[in-house]
């Protein structure tokens, strides 16, 4: 089974230039690469507009994945809450994120894609995460690692936690189809990796510098004596904006957080997992974004170790 894993899309139309484009390229591009299913782990929005999750669906639909066979995803931060869209936001965005009806956001995003929760396992009563779907020997289960706001521990609304009732709702799901299964792979969209700040003199630098601080999944060790408990093959994430291949506590973890949002411009970052019951083998396309269309840059391929780049490269597919 080939699994495609993109996060972060950070879609909007109204504040910023739309980058819709690039999202169905990569779409388009996973396909051709005989993806079996895609994966986005959160953020698939940038200010939670309803609009721009209409026309992730509409995208969805139009390439087939609406479905799913075809497609799991996972909420983000800012598909609930939003973002800070200018300098002067920063000052209201504190009380924005109070306002919102948390429950609510969720039921939202589980409505414009729907589909994608049919034929699904859930242990907990009048919930969408978390779920599970068995897709061809393959256990997915998708969590949701979004914090309420809080004041004290909250306050810019980036921070995960997941309540015990989903964990225990996790645990119940991992006991029930660990023995049916040869793999089986978390969905989440916090990180678990140390992250490091950069000094930077502009806003976003500015702005990013504060999320670094304000980013963190509280109680992760529970969650990883979990993932471990049941032998967790792979945890796909999001959220920090870098790819990477990390181990915590000998679990494997893929961030897919710097698909779209990350430090080199007009790069743009898949991944692609080729799950078998003899193991799972990684590897990381990197494409460009040339003002007359993509081509294909290098591919980064992991096994046990950690991304290495390399440079033998797969047929370029046309824009």
């Amino acid at each position: 089974m080939r699994i495609a894993h993109i996060s972060d899309l950070h879609f909007t139309t109204f504040f910023k230039k739309s980058n819709l484009g690039s999202i169905n390229y990569m779409l388009e591009y996973a396909l051709k690469l005989k993806a079996d299913h895609i994966v986005i782990t959160g953020d698939l929005t940038d200010n939670a507009d309803k609009n721009d999750f209409l026309i992730l669906r509409d995208l969805f639909e139009n390439l087939g994945i609406l479905s799913s066979e075809k497609l799991s995803l996972v909420i983000g931060n800012h598909d609930i809450f939003g973002g800070v869209q200018t300098a002067e936001d920063i000052f209201s965005f504190p009380e924005k994120c109070r306002s919102v009806n948390f429950n609510e956001k969720v039921q939202d995003f589980y409505s414009y894609f729907s589909e994608t929760f049919d034929n699904c396992v859930y242990f907990s009563e009048d919930t969408i995460f978390p779920f599970a779907k068995i897709l061809d020997g393959v256990l997915i289960a998708g969590m949701n690692s979004i914090a309420e706001y809080s004041k004290a521990k909250n306050i810019f609304a980036s921070n995960g936690a997941v309540s015990i009732e989903q964990f225990d709702a996790t645990l119940k799901i991992l006991e029930n189809f660990n023995k049916d299964v040869h793999s089986k792979i978390v969905l989440i969209h916090h990180h678990f990796s140390k992250i490091k700040s950069k000094n930077s003199g502009s806003f976003g630098g500015f702005w990013q510098n504060i999320e670094r601080q304000t980013m963190k999944l509280r109680k992760k060790k529970r969650l990883l004596n979990l993932f471990n408990q049941y032998d967790i093959n792979l945890v796909l994430h999001g959220h920090y904006h870098e790819t990477k291949e990390y181990h915590r506590n000998r679990i494997r973890f893929l961030n897919a957080g710097g698909s779209f949002k990350n430090q080199y411009q007009n790069e743009f970052f898949i991944n692609f997992i080729d799950v078998e019951p003899s193991g799972i083998k990684i590897e990381t396309h990197n494409l460009h974004s040339p003002k007359d269309g993509f081509e294909m840059g290098s591919i980064l391929s992991g096994g046990n170790n950690s991304l290495e780049r390399k440079f033998a490269l797969p047929e370029i597919i046309a824009n």
